[in-house]
């Protein structure tokens, strides 16, 4: 059997999951949901496809929907996913299965860990011991997962809050999304010009003049460019200066700058799934 996964990430904690997947399935592919998806199908019998992304407002990040509804499956594909949360996954595995039906496929298997939360909007990283103790009590969990899909178990989603799930998603996730990027500012005194936050946005919604980073009103609020920023130059509002910055303690920043597509051009989506 040959397994493709497709993972989004912003900090590294999916792209962990999706590494420690592989190792234990083996034959697999790698891919980043930032990046454009495959015009042919894919899937198949001999074909698994995995998705590996966290939970956005109890549900899926706007890119991952995005890129699943977009992505060519053959019907009938065992389809696998794991996604992660700081607080809880909700209906994030029944939001994927929804688009997955309309492929003619479902969710074979879905499985949810808890990795240590980074929404830094609203609270700052835990200490480096007890997210590690989190990340490692997770990868424990993958491995089995990881057992469970290399014997094509199947286990049917349990679906929790989907209409509350549905509403506060489709509401945080898409309601003045133009807007929410304006609270974004720079500290000109801390910024070095070092174009990391531009290179790590999955959308390319960030532009530097000046090698100032401007923000373009497209963000997905994955918030990797404050998570990321070497010298702590970037804030949200008025209550990110004070908050620690988490990233995935085995990914670096290389491994999330990629060459994205930008899916506001000729992608199209349904928000309302």
């Amino acid at each position: 059997m040959q397994y493709t996964i497709y993972y989004f990430t912003s900090t590294g904690n999916s792209l962990q999951i999706a590494r420690q997947l592989s190792s234990t399935l083996k034959n697999t592919t790698l891919q980043s949901m930032t990046t454009q998806p495959p015009s042919q199908s894919v899937g198949g019998q001999d074909q698994a496809i995995g998705f590996i992304f966290p939970v956005y407002f109890l549900g899926l990040p706007r890119i991952v929907k995005r890129f699943v509804q977009n992505l060519p499956i053959q019907p009938g594909t065992y389809c696998f996913a794991i996604s992660n949360f700081g607080g809880s996954s909700m209906d994030s595995l029944g939001m994927l299965n929804d688009i997955l039906k309309q492929k003619g496929c479902y969710l074979s298997y879905g499985d949810s860990v808890k990795m240590p939360g980074n929404n830094l909007i609203r609270y700052g990283a835990l200490p480096v011991d007890k997210a590690q103790k989190m990340i490692d009590a997770a990868m424990v969990k993958v491995n089995t997962t990881a057992q469970a899909i290399t014997k094509q178990t199947v286990q049917p989603i349990k679906r929790k809050a989907k209409l509350l799930c549905k509403t506060i998603n489709n509401y945080s996730m898409y309601r003045n999304i133009e807007n929410f990027d304006k609270n974004f500012t720079v500290d000109n005194t801390a910024c070095t010009g070092c174009n990391l936050c531009r290179n790590i946005c999955p959308v390319q919604n960030i532009t530097t003049t000046n090698h100032q980073p401007v923000w373009n009103h497209q963000c997905e609020q994955c918030v990797a460019c404050i998570q990321w920023c070497p010298t702590q130059a970037i804030q949200y509002g008025k209550k990110t200066a004070a908050f620690k910055r988490y990233h995935n303690p085995t990914i670096n920043a290389q491994d999330l700058a990629q060459k994205p597509f930008s899916p506001y051009s000729n992608i199209a989506y349904n928000p309302s799934v």
